[in-house]
């Protein structure tokens, strides 16, 4: 199918490769930030008042990272931005750990903003511009498939650990598994480097043009 040979052609870069395990890693991350969090803030002594203040606080911070990302990526490309991502939801649920209040968890929550729509801005404008022209669309699914894979994992795997091991513990795991897939994103970006869109100015040899005819004759 056209999705799995898109799929194939993203893996045929390290860098490709590395941005999908990142895409994952922050997926399987963020879930439990968003459905199991509020399990672990009932220790701090917190209210649904105060847990609904929380999601105020996510949702206010994303707004101005959504409105910045595109001047960002204009001017550092979505591999500086996810690499930020990464960073922010590292900091955020290490910060967790070590709250002794819900006051601190608020100030944790503005990271969510960097975290979130900094890794959707930066991984969809990277798919936007590798995927072959008519197959965007295929390239953004595709990302979505990655991301509720990521999301399964995560629910499953911090589930289990947060029941056997303690809320502190899933999220140093959390924390272990989104930083590893930070660094392995950085060493592509230092050694790779991240393709982007070539114009073609009227050359034939358009890579968007070469790498549909490729799909479309695989597909045959």
């Amino acid at each position: 199918t056209s999705s799995m040979q898109l799929f194939s052609l993203i893996c045929q870069t390290g860098y490709g490769k590395a941005l999908l395990f990142f895409v994952f890693a922050l997926a399987v991350g963020i879930s439990i930030v968003d459905n199991l969090a509020f399990i672990f803030f009932d220790t701090l002594g917190s209210s649904n008042t105060m847990n609904g203040l929380t999601v105020v606080f996510t949702v206010i911070f994303e707004v101005p990272i959504f409105y910045l990302a595109p001047r960002f990526l204009q001017k550092h490309g979505p591999g500086k931005l996810l690499l930020a991502a990464g960073i922010a939801y590292v900091v955020r649920v290490l910060g967790y750990t070590v709250a002794p209040h819900m006051s601190v968890v608020l100030l944790l929550e503005t990271l969510h903003g960097v975290s979130y729509a900094g890794g959707k801005a930066g991984s969809v404008e990277y798919i936007a511009q590798i995927a072959p022209k008519g197959y965007e669309a295929t390239g953004q699914g595709l990302l979505i498939f990655v991301n509720y894979m990521g999301i399964v994992v995560g629910l499953f795997a911090g589930g289990h650990i947060q029941e056997t091991l303690g809320s502190r513990a899933m999220f140093y795991v959390m924390a272990t598994i989104v930083a590893l897939g930070t660094v392995v994103l950085l060493i592509a970006e230092i050694c790779l480097g991240a393709p982007k869109r070539e114009n073609d100015g009227g050359n034939n040899n358009n890579p968007d043009e070469e790498s549909t005819n490729l799909i479309k004759s695989e597909s045959a």
